[in-house]
């Protein structure tokens, strides 16, 4: 099952079961893509469980539209079921939904609420989109209409992924795919660690070991661990907002 089919599943489509008393804190007076998210964080298992019984509850019915795309090489081929997309707020920050790029080299995102979103490609090991090429790609989407993009990817990177991808966005550090926003990322000793701006205003990446310096939009800077242990980093602009730590391991 992909993470769209799975969201679908806590009640893209309307409605929801259950929820009274028992109902988590943020449920009420949010909207469909804020309740959607927070569901993703909290776990289908927790929703369900304070879903147990009571009333039906209709989600806000959102204007939204879809997202379709391929997934071609530098030639323009199509690329047979390389990967996944993931669909991303604008600030960077993590929906929990992607999609299984087909036999055909193509996805799609149905019954997205309208807004700005930004798309990722993720295929560890086996090809990635080079420099030169916008990635993530940053869209928009309108009520009941398509927007459509490509990603060019080249293949590479056969006997693994080489990495660590760090997201840094307004206002978190999120460990790539799906990794927990400001939170510990593991990483062995020797291991690149890549932060990669997809935020809209400027950060950093500063540890006790590693400054960055600013980083605009699109930027990146890596770093390879060297010591062992729990290595505390922050943004220089939003200390408060943005504490994450490195926890290298042989």
């Amino acid at each position: 099952m992909s993470g769209d089919q799975l969201t679908a599943l806590v009640g893209l489509r309307g409605r929801a079961r259950g929820c009274a008393s028992g109902a988590p804190p943020w449920y009420g007076g949010l909207t469909r893509r804020e309740f959607l998210a927070a569901s993703a964080a909290t776990g289908l298992g927790a929703l369900i469980a304070a879903c147990s019984g009571g009333h039906d509850v209709t989600l806000p019915n959102e204007p939204s539209g879809a997202i379709t795309g391929d997934v071609v090489d530098l030639t323009g081929a199509a690329q047979s079921s390389l990967g996944k997309i993931y669909l991303m707020y604008e600030s960077g920050l993590q929906t929990g939904r992607f999609v299984v790029v087909d036999a055909t080299g193509r996805f799609a995102f149905s019954e997205v609420p309208v807004g700005s979103y930004q798309l990722r490609f993720h295929a560890p090991g086996i090809a990635y989109v080079p420099e030169g090429y916008p990635h993530p790609l940053r869209v928009v989407v309108s009520a009941d209409a398509t927007t459509t993009v490509r990603f060019i990817t080249e293949r590479g990177w056969e006997d693994g992924a080489p990495m660590i991808e760090i997201y840094v966005g307004d206002y978190f550090f999120q460990e790539q795919p799906l990794g927990a926003p400001n939170t510990e990322t593991l990483v062995k000793l020797g291991t690149p660690v890549c932060w990669y701006n997809v935020g809209l205003t400027q950060h950093t990446t500063t540890g006790g070991f590693w400054d960055s310096g600013p980083m605009n939009r699109t930027a990146s800077y890596i770093w390879v661990p060297d010591r062992l242990g729990v290595l505390p980093y922050t943004c220089t602009f939003h200390g408060t907002q943005m504490i994450a730590s490195l926890r290298v391991q042989s």
